[in-house]
Protein backbone atom coordinates (compact mmCIF):
# COMPACT_ATOMS: atom_id res chain seq x y z
CA UNK A 1 0.00 0.00 0.00
CA UNK A 2 2.95 2.34 0.63
CA UNK A 3 4.09 1.63 -2.48
CA UNK A 4 0.96 2.68 -4.47
CA UNK A 5 0.94 6.02 -2.53
CA UNK A 6 4.25 7.04 -3.59
CA UNK A 7 3.66 5.92 -6.62
CA UNK A 8 0.71 8.55 -6.60
CA UNK A 9 2.60 11.09 -5.15
CA UNK A 10 5.42 10.90 -7.97
CA UNK A 11 3.01 11.20 -10.03
CA UNK A 12 1.03 14.03 -9.03
CA UNK A 13 4.13 16.02 -8.64
CA UNK A 14 3.79 19.25 -10.77
CA UNK A 15 6.82 18.97 -12.37
CA UNK A 16 6.11 15.43 -13.40
CA UNK A 17 3.04 17.10 -15.22
CA UNK A 18 4.82 19.52 -16.96
CA UNK A 19 7.03 17.08 -18.34
CA UNK A 20 4.71 14.88 -19.42
CA UNK A 21 2.62 17.83 -21.16
CA UNK A 22 5.76 19.09 -22.67
CA UNK A 23 6.72 15.60 -24.19
CA UNK A 24 3.17 15.50 -25.90
CA UNK A 25 3.34 18.64 -27.38
CA UNK A 26 6.32 17.56 -29.01
CA UNK A 27 4.79 14.66 -30.09
CA UNK A 28 2.00 16.75 -31.46
CA UNK A 29 4.31 18.97 -33.25
CA UNK A 30 5.72 15.98 -34.84
CA UNK A 31 2.73 14.38 -36.02
CA UNK A 32 1.53 17.93 -37.58
CA UNK A 33 4.56 18.00 -40.20
CA UNK A 34 4.18 14.21 -40.39
CA UNK A 35 0.88 15.06 -41.70
CA UNK A 36 1.95 17.76 -43.23
CA UNK A 37 4.14 15.58 -45.23
CA UNK A 38 1.22 13.03 -45.77
CA UNK A 39 -0.81 15.93 -46.91
CA UNK A 40 1.68 17.29 -49.77
CA UNK A 41 1.77 13.58 -51.02
CA UNK A 42 -1.74 13.03 -51.65
CA UNK A 43 -3.47 16.26 -51.75
CA UNK A 44 -4.83 15.75 -55.34
CA UNK A 45 -6.60 12.77 -54.27
CA UNK A 46 -8.21 13.70 -50.75
CA UNK A 47 -7.66 16.21 -48.20
CA UNK A 48 -8.39 14.42 -44.96
CA UNK A 49 -4.79 14.80 -44.05
CA UNK A 50 -4.97 18.44 -44.25
CA UNK A 51 -7.72 18.36 -41.50
CA UNK A 52 -5.51 15.86 -39.30
CA UNK A 53 -2.71 18.34 -39.56
CA UNK A 54 -4.60 20.77 -38.27
CA UNK A 55 -6.14 18.52 -35.19
CA UNK A 56 -2.55 17.45 -34.59
CA UNK A 57 -1.51 21.17 -34.23
CA UNK A 58 -4.50 21.86 -32.14
CA UNK A 59 -3.62 19.67 -29.88
CA UNK A 60 0.21 20.63 -29.74
CA UNK A 61 -1.61 24.23 -28.64
CA UNK A 62 -3.69 22.99 -25.65
CA UNK A 63 -0.51 20.93 -24.60
CA UNK A 64 1.81 24.23 -24.75
CA UNK A 65 -1.39 26.29 -23.18
CA UNK A 66 -1.09 23.57 -20.24
CA UNK A 67 2.20 23.81 -19.64
CA UNK A 68 2.09 27.98 -19.73
CA UNK A 69 -0.94 27.77 -17.39
CA UNK A 70 1.28 26.57 -14.80
CA UNK A 71 2.72 29.92 -15.27
CA UNK A 72 -0.36 32.18 -15.50
CA UNK A 73 -3.35 29.87 -14.89
CA UNK A 74 -6.21 31.98 -15.89
CA UNK A 75 -5.39 33.02 -18.92
CA UNK A 76 -3.46 30.08 -20.90
CA UNK A 77 -6.08 27.27 -19.14
CA UNK A 78 -9.21 29.56 -20.00
CA UNK A 79 -7.73 29.58 -23.90
CA UNK A 80 -6.71 25.91 -23.64
CA UNK A 81 -10.52 25.31 -22.96
CA UNK A 82 -11.75 27.14 -26.04
CA UNK A 83 -8.93 25.11 -27.80
CA UNK A 84 -10.79 21.96 -26.79
CA UNK A 85 -14.04 23.23 -27.82
CA UNK A 86 -12.60 23.70 -31.76
CA UNK A 87 -10.42 20.39 -31.26
CA UNK A 88 -14.20 18.46 -30.66
CA UNK A 89 -15.75 20.34 -33.29
CA UNK A 90 -12.67 19.42 -35.90
CA UNK A 91 -12.84 15.66 -34.51
CA UNK A 92 -16.52 15.74 -35.14
CA UNK A 93 -15.92 17.25 -38.67
CA UNK A 94 -13.35 14.42 -39.29
CA UNK A 95 -15.75 11.78 -38.42
CA UNK A 96 -18.18 12.95 -40.90
CA UNK A 97 -15.93 13.32 -44.01
CA UNK A 98 -15.17 9.37 -42.89
CA UNK A 99 -18.94 8.42 -42.81
CA UNK A 100 -19.87 10.46 -45.90
CA UNK A 101 -16.38 8.28 -47.66
CA UNK A 102 -18.77 4.79 -46.64
CA UNK A 103 -20.77 5.26 -49.51
CA UNK A 104 -18.20 6.21 -52.32
CA UNK A 105 -16.25 2.62 -52.01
Amino acid sequence: MILLVDFVDIISNESVIIGIEIIAAILFIIAFFYNQKVYQMTKKTTDIWLLLSCVAFIAFLISLSYVLGYYNESAFHSIAEYLKNIYSLAWIYIAYRFISLKGVG
